[in-house]
Protein backbone atom coordinates (compact mmCIF):
# COMPACT_ATOMS: atom_id res chain seq x y z
CA UNK A 1 0.00 0.00 0.00
CA UNK A 2 1.36 2.73 -1.30
CA UNK A 3 0.01 6.72 -0.24
CA UNK A 4 1.27 10.02 -0.62
CA UNK A 5 -0.12 11.13 3.10
CA UNK A 6 1.10 9.49 6.19
CA UNK A 7 -0.91 8.77 9.08
CA UNK A 8 -1.29 10.03 12.55
CA UNK A 9 -3.16 9.37 15.31
CA UNK A 10 -3.99 10.30 18.67
CA UNK A 11 -5.84 7.45 20.72
CA UNK A 12 -6.36 9.39 23.58
CA UNK A 13 -6.25 7.63 27.42
CA UNK A 14 -6.17 3.42 27.34
CA UNK A 15 -5.07 1.53 29.77
CA UNK A 16 -1.34 -0.21 29.49
CA UNK A 17 -1.66 -3.31 28.13
CA UNK A 18 -4.03 -2.10 25.44
CA UNK A 19 -1.60 0.61 24.70
CA UNK A 20 1.19 -2.01 23.86
CA UNK A 21 -1.18 -3.94 21.96
CA UNK A 22 -2.50 -1.18 19.44
CA UNK A 23 1.22 -0.48 18.37
CA UNK A 24 1.86 -3.82 17.91
CA UNK A 25 -1.54 -4.00 15.84
CA UNK A 26 -0.45 -1.00 14.26
CA UNK A 27 3.17 -2.83 13.03
CA UNK A 28 1.88 -5.69 12.03
CA UNK A 29 -0.90 -4.19 9.55
CA UNK A 30 2.00 -2.25 8.28
CA UNK A 31 4.00 -5.72 7.22
CA UNK A 32 1.00 -6.87 5.27
CA UNK A 33 0.86 -3.43 3.86
CA UNK A 34 -2.55 -2.64 5.33
CA UNK A 35 -1.72 0.58 6.70
CA UNK A 36 0.25 3.61 5.50
CA UNK A 37 3.24 4.59 8.02
CA UNK A 38 1.79 5.55 11.49
CA UNK A 39 2.29 8.53 14.31
CA UNK A 40 0.81 7.42 17.42
CA UNK A 41 0.53 10.18 20.42
CA UNK A 42 -0.92 8.64 23.63
CA UNK A 43 -1.94 8.55 26.88
CA UNK A 44 -2.52 6.21 30.06
CA UNK A 45 -5.32 5.76 32.23
CA UNK A 46 -3.16 5.20 35.41
CA UNK A 47 0.05 5.83 36.75
CA UNK A 48 2.23 2.92 34.97
CA UNK A 49 5.84 1.60 34.53
CA UNK A 50 6.68 -0.38 31.05
CA UNK A 51 9.32 -2.48 30.77
CA UNK A 52 11.45 -3.26 28.18
CA UNK A 53 10.72 -6.64 26.52
CA UNK A 54 13.80 -8.74 28.44
CA UNK A 55 14.37 -7.22 32.03
CA UNK A 56 13.67 -9.69 34.72
CA UNK A 57 10.75 -8.14 36.85
CA UNK A 58 11.73 -9.61 39.88
CA UNK A 59 15.35 -8.35 40.20
CA UNK A 60 14.32 -4.36 39.09
CA UNK A 61 11.08 -3.61 40.16
CA UNK A 62 9.63 -3.67 43.63
CA UNK A 63 6.28 -5.12 41.87
CA UNK A 64 3.93 -5.38 45.50
CA UNK A 65 4.74 -1.99 46.03
CA UNK A 66 3.44 -0.54 42.54
CA UNK A 67 0.71 -2.83 43.50
CA UNK A 68 -0.34 -0.95 46.26
CA UNK A 69 0.10 2.42 44.78
CA UNK A 70 -1.86 1.69 41.77
CA UNK A 71 0.85 1.35 39.34
CA UNK A 72 0.09 -0.74 36.23
CA UNK A 73 3.31 -2.86 34.98
CA UNK A 74 3.29 -3.89 31.25
CA UNK A 75 6.05 -5.18 29.27
CA UNK A 76 6.72 -3.59 25.88
CA UNK A 77 7.50 -5.57 22.54
CA UNK A 78 10.80 -3.27 22.03
CA UNK A 79 13.76 -3.45 24.12
CA UNK A 80 15.66 -0.91 26.83
CA UNK A 81 15.00 -0.84 30.53
CA UNK A 82 11.81 0.84 32.59
CA UNK A 83 9.57 4.23 31.56
CA UNK A 84 7.65 5.54 34.03
CA UNK A 85 4.47 7.21 32.59
CA UNK A 86 3.18 9.70 34.20
CA UNK A 87 3.00 13.65 33.59
CA UNK A 88 5.08 12.01 30.33
CA UNK A 89 4.63 12.35 26.57
CA UNK A 90 4.15 8.54 24.68
CA UNK A 91 4.66 8.51 21.21
CA UNK A 92 5.61 5.53 18.47
CA UNK A 93 6.21 5.57 15.19
CA UNK A 94 5.73 2.28 12.55
CA UNK A 95 7.42 2.70 9.13
CA UNK A 96 9.03 0.27 6.92
CA UNK A 97 12.09 0.36 4.65
CA UNK A 98 9.61 0.35 1.76
CA UNK A 99 9.00 4.05 2.83
CA UNK A 100 12.61 4.77 3.15
CA UNK A 101 13.54 4.18 5.99
CA UNK A 102 17.23 2.61 6.15
CA UNK A 103 18.21 -0.55 7.00
CA UNK A 104 19.59 -1.41 10.79
CA UNK A 105 18.63 -0.12 14.02
CA UNK A 106 21.10 2.30 14.49
CA UNK A 107 20.77 4.05 11.65
CA UNK A 108 16.62 3.93 11.51
CA UNK A 109 17.44 5.51 14.86
CA UNK A 110 19.17 8.51 13.25
CA UNK A 111 17.01 8.76 10.48
CA UNK A 112 13.73 9.08 13.22
CA UNK A 113 15.87 11.20 15.04
CA UNK A 114 15.27 14.41 12.99
CA UNK A 115 11.67 14.24 13.38
CA UNK A 116 12.27 14.53 16.76
CA UNK A 117 14.55 17.00 16.67
CA UNK A 118 12.72 18.82 13.92
CA UNK A 119 9.38 18.40 17.03
CA UNK A 120 11.90 20.05 19.64
CA UNK A 121 12.07 22.51 17.66
CA UNK A 122 8.50 23.28 17.10
CA UNK A 123 8.32 24.62 20.66
CA UNK A 124 11.52 26.30 20.84
CA UNK A 125 14.09 23.42 21.99
CA UNK A 126 17.48 22.90 20.60
CA UNK A 127 17.89 19.66 20.60
CA UNK A 128 20.69 16.88 19.02
CA UNK A 129 21.34 13.05 19.27
CA UNK A 130 23.74 12.23 21.76
CA UNK A 131 27.49 11.68 20.42
CA UNK A 132 28.08 9.85 23.98
CA UNK A 133 28.79 6.25 23.83
CA UNK A 134 26.78 3.43 24.86
CA UNK A 135 26.64 3.66 28.66
CA UNK A 136 24.78 1.17 30.41
CA UNK A 137 23.84 1.97 34.41
CA UNK A 138 23.01 -1.12 36.72
CA UNK A 139 19.90 1.48 37.59
CA UNK A 140 16.54 -0.20 35.57
CA UNK A 141 15.51 2.82 34.95
CA UNK A 142 15.70 3.74 31.42
CA UNK A 143 17.26 7.68 31.31
CA UNK A 144 19.60 6.41 33.48
CA UNK A 145 21.63 4.99 30.40
CA UNK A 146 23.21 6.47 27.71
CA UNK A 147 22.31 5.07 24.17
CA UNK A 148 22.72 6.26 20.68
CA UNK A 149 19.03 7.25 20.47
CA UNK A 150 19.22 9.39 22.99
CA UNK A 151 18.09 13.02 22.35
CA UNK A 152 19.89 15.81 24.64
CA UNK A 153 19.38 19.43 24.90
CA UNK A 154 22.61 21.56 26.93
CA UNK A 155 23.53 17.93 27.51
CA UNK A 156 20.57 16.50 29.44
CA UNK A 157 18.50 14.07 28.02
CA UNK A 158 15.37 14.44 26.83
CA UNK A 159 13.83 11.91 25.02
CA UNK A 160 14.44 7.94 25.92
CA UNK A 161 13.37 5.91 22.59
CA UNK A 162 13.53 2.09 21.85
CA UNK A 163 13.33 0.03 18.51
CA UNK A 164 12.01 -3.34 16.87
CA UNK A 165 12.19 -4.59 13.48
CA UNK A 166 9.72 -7.19 12.34
CA UNK A 167 10.79 -8.67 8.79
CA UNK A 168 10.91 -5.22 6.75
CA UNK A 169 9.34 -2.35 9.38
CA UNK A 170 9.80 -1.25 12.37
CA UNK A 171 8.03 -0.09 15.84
CA UNK A 172 10.11 2.72 17.31
CA UNK A 173 8.19 4.38 20.87
CA UNK A 174 9.73 7.05 23.06
CA UNK A 175 8.59 8.88 25.72
CA UNK A 176 9.49 12.43 26.88
CA UNK A 177 8.70 13.29 30.50
CA UNK A 178 7.34 16.50 30.75
CA UNK A 179 7.40 17.06 34.41
CA UNK A 180 9.84 15.84 37.15
CA UNK A 181 8.49 12.37 39.02
CA UNK A 182 12.13 11.01 39.56
CA UNK A 183 12.00 10.24 43.27
CA UNK A 184 8.75 8.36 42.49
CA UNK A 185 9.69 6.72 40.22
CA UNK A 186 12.71 5.59 42.08
CA UNK A 187 11.15 4.54 44.70
CA UNK A 188 9.16 1.72 42.46
CA UNK A 189 12.47 -0.17 41.42
CA UNK A 190 14.56 -2.32 43.46
CA UNK A 191 17.76 -1.49 45.03
CA UNK A 192 19.55 -3.20 47.59
CA UNK A 193 19.75 -0.47 49.73
CA UNK A 194 18.17 2.84 50.49
CA UNK A 195 21.86 4.49 49.82
CA UNK A 196 22.39 2.81 46.27
CA UNK A 197 18.87 3.80 45.26
CA UNK A 198 19.94 7.64 45.96
CA UNK A 199 22.98 7.39 44.45
CA UNK A 200 20.98 6.14 41.41
CA UNK A 201 18.73 8.96 41.68
CA UNK A 202 21.35 11.30 42.12
CA UNK A 203 23.21 10.51 38.86
CA UNK A 204 20.04 10.31 37.08
CA UNK A 205 19.28 13.91 37.69
CA UNK A 206 22.69 14.93 36.65
CA UNK A 207 21.93 13.28 33.16
CA UNK A 208 18.23 13.90 32.59
CA UNK A 209 15.63 16.81 33.35
CA UNK A 210 11.89 17.15 32.05
CA UNK A 211 10.46 19.35 28.94
CA UNK A 212 8.97 21.91 31.25
CA UNK A 213 12.64 23.03 32.66
CA UNK A 214 13.47 24.12 29.09
CA UNK A 215 9.49 25.09 28.23
CA UNK A 216 7.25 25.37 31.44
CA UNK A 217 3.85 26.86 29.61
CA UNK A 218 4.17 23.71 26.58
CA UNK A 219 0.70 21.72 27.24
CA UNK A 220 0.79 18.09 26.07
CA UNK A 221 -1.28 19.02 22.93
CA UNK A 222 1.41 21.40 21.91
CA UNK A 223 3.93 18.45 21.61
CA UNK A 224 1.50 16.64 20.13
CA UNK A 225 1.18 18.72 17.44
CA UNK A 226 4.84 19.65 17.05
CA UNK A 227 5.65 16.02 17.00
CA UNK A 228 3.18 15.66 13.66
CA UNK A 229 5.08 18.49 11.94
CA UNK A 230 8.37 17.64 13.00
CA UNK A 231 8.11 14.12 11.42
CA UNK A 232 5.58 15.47 8.64
CA UNK A 233 9.02 17.90 7.49
CA UNK A 234 11.48 15.98 8.41
CA UNK A 235 10.04 12.19 6.24
CA UNK A 236 8.68 14.59 3.34
CA UNK A 237 4.85 12.80 3.97
CA UNK A 238 2.11 15.14 5.59
CA UNK A 239 1.03 13.01 8.80
CA UNK A 240 -3.05 13.11 8.45
CA UNK A 241 -5.46 12.90 11.36
CA UNK A 242 -6.90 9.06 11.43
CA UNK A 243 -8.36 6.19 12.97
CA UNK A 244 -7.43 2.94 13.86
CA UNK A 245 -8.91 0.66 11.82
CA UNK A 246 -11.70 -2.03 13.16
CA UNK A 247 -9.40 -5.08 12.02
CA UNK A 248 -6.59 -2.79 14.47
CA UNK A 249 -8.72 -2.76 17.13
CA UNK A 250 -9.70 -5.64 16.95
CA UNK A 251 -6.04 -7.03 16.64
CA UNK A 252 -5.61 -4.92 19.59
CA UNK A 253 -7.86 -6.73 21.60
CA UNK A 254 -6.37 -10.13 20.98
CA UNK A 255 -3.52 -9.18 21.53
CA UNK A 256 -4.23 -7.79 25.14
CA UNK A 257 -6.14 -10.71 25.60
CA UNK A 258 -3.46 -13.28 24.71
CA UNK A 259 0.14 -11.14 25.31
CA UNK A 260 -0.07 -8.24 26.91
CA UNK A 261 -1.85 -8.89 29.90
CA UNK A 262 0.66 -10.98 31.15
CA UNK A 263 4.53 -9.43 32.14
CA UNK A 264 5.86 -13.31 30.95
CA UNK A 265 4.90 -12.80 27.71
CA UNK A 266 8.10 -13.05 26.17
CA UNK A 267 8.42 -16.54 27.62
CA UNK A 268 5.49 -18.22 25.89
CA UNK A 269 4.57 -18.71 23.14
CA UNK A 270 2.37 -16.47 21.42
CA UNK A 271 0.60 -17.75 18.03
CA UNK A 272 0.24 -14.06 16.56
CA UNK A 273 3.85 -12.89 17.11
CA UNK A 274 6.69 -14.83 14.86
CA UNK A 275 10.41 -13.06 16.61
CA UNK A 276 12.38 -14.97 14.95
CA UNK A 277 13.75 -12.03 13.09
CA UNK A 278 13.50 -9.31 15.63
CA UNK A 279 16.09 -6.97 16.35
CA UNK A 280 16.01 -4.86 19.75
CA UNK A 281 17.90 -1.84 20.79
CA UNK A 282 17.31 0.61 23.79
Amino acid sequence: MQTASYRFLDTGIQDAALNMAIDEAILLHHIQERVPPTLRVFRWQQPSISLGRFQNIEREIESAYCQQQGIALVRRPTGGRAVYHRDEFTYSIVLGKRDGAPSGVVAAYAYLAQGLIAALQGIGIEAQLSDERVRKHPSAACFASSTQADLTSDGFKLVGSAQVWREASLLQQGSLPLDDRASEFFSLLRYPSEEARAEALALYNEKTTPLHTFAPQVSWNEVAQAFRHGFSSTLGHEFLPGELSPSEWELAQQLVEEKYSKLNWRKERVSLITASRDTVEQ
